[in-house]
């Protein structure tokens, strides 16, 4: 499962994203408010890390610079990778929180001028440590993974009662049954029709009783007797 994050520059508090969510080449990356995981335009904001590269999870490109002229200021853009990956290839520190590129590390991700408006552009600077190239990690949480989750349990929980209702009308089934099995003593006696694959399986007691008489392979139905029980207790315990 992929981990997504978004970029949050730690002096505006506000998150990188590509400018109007464009998904072209050479789109700008600017700050602006941070979108709300429940917002459909958030992907716009969010990037994973993979090796070197920091790709955005709307468009599917990599942080970039411009025209691949590494220098002080250099506008920061998306774009699909290059080889050589020199002007792509980024490193996250965790120390100092700073986004530093990895051909040429007193290079790092810059806010510019250190401006808190939203849609200022991210830039390439020298590093000097401001607050400006500054950036905290915040994951997010896939929300329609959540709600699939919820969804399923929903579905679960409808699903169930109609389940234990379908094992009940299989008690009263007079067709398909493969077990007889006479309960109690006379004047007392009763014979259930039941299913021995689904008996085996709810009692040890049963399951026993069912090694011990083994099932013959000419057609004939099973019939075990059970003197020592009374029907009306087997019936609840069936159920």
């Amino acid at each position: 499962m992929t981990n997504y994050y978004w970029i949050i520059a730690r002096h505006s508090q506000l998150a990188l994203e590509v400018e109007g969510g464009n998904i072209s080449n050479g789109a700008k990356i600017v700050q602006f408010t941070k979108k709300s995981e429940l917002d459909p335009t958030v992907d716009t904001q969010l990037w994973y890390f993979n090796g070197g590269y920091i790709t955005n999870k709307r468009s599917g490109l990599v942080l970039s610079i411009a025209e691949m002229k590494i220098g002080d200021c250099a506008q920061i853009i998306q774009h699909e990778k290059y080889v050589p990956s020199t002007a792509q290839e980024w490193d996250y520190d965790y120390k100092d929180n700073t986004i530093s590129l990895k051909s040429n590390r007193k290079f790092v991700l810059d806010v510019t001028g250190g401006k808190c408006d939203n849609h200022t552009p991210i830039i390439l600077c020298y590093k000097h440590g401001g607050g400006n190239q500054q950036f905290i990690l915040e994951k997010w949480n896939d929300v329609s993974l959540v709600e699939n989750i919820v969804e399923c349990i929903i579905d679960n929980c409808k699903f169930l009662p109609k389940l234990s209702q379908n094992f009940l009308e299989i008690l009263n089934d007079d067709e398909y049954y493969d077990i007889n099995i006479e309960v109690g003593n006379d004047p007392h006696v009763k014979i259930f029709h039941a299913h021995m694959a689904i008996l085996n399986y709810r009692s040890s007691y049963l399951r026993r009783i069912f090694s011990a008489n083994k099932k013959k392979n000419d057609g004939t139905l099973m019939h075990i007797k059970l003197p020592n029980i009374l029907p009306d207790i087997f019936e609840i315990i069936l159920r």
